[in-house]
């Protein structure tokens, strides 16, 4: 029998889950950092104010990438590992019509 590639494969689950946890962590720490600016924005004027949200500004600008990029690999991590499973599928149906030599052929297609 073929090797099984499912969704469900426990590394694959615990990837996605790891994933998701670190979005859902970074999306806490994006909103402590706007929750502390908002209050440096309402409660104190002056230069250094003013150079620390600009730097702030930079730095959720560069963090809301980053967390999108992460959100983009686990969405096509999953998509792709659905795509292997639709696939692995689709293969084992095909060879259960080949007859009695496609173990042969499975064989010699996966050693």
């Amino acid at each position: 029998m073929a090797p099984s590639l499912k969704i469900d494969d426990p590394d694959v689950q615990n990837l996605l889950a790891t994933l998701e946890g670190h979005i859902d962590s970074m999306m806490r720490f994006g909103a402590q950092v706007e929750d502390v600016n908002t209050e440096v924005q309402q409660h104190f004027r002056a230069a250094c104010s003013d150079a620390y949200q600009r730097n702030i500004g930079l730095w959720q600008t560069n963090y809301q990438a980053l967390k999108t990029a992460y959100s983009t690999f686990h969405t096509t991590f999953g998509d792709g590992h659905r795509q292997i499973n639709n696939a692995h599928d689709q293969a084992l149906d095909l060879g259960s019509h080949w007859g009695g030599g496609s173990d042969e052929v499975y064989k010699g297609l996966n050693p």
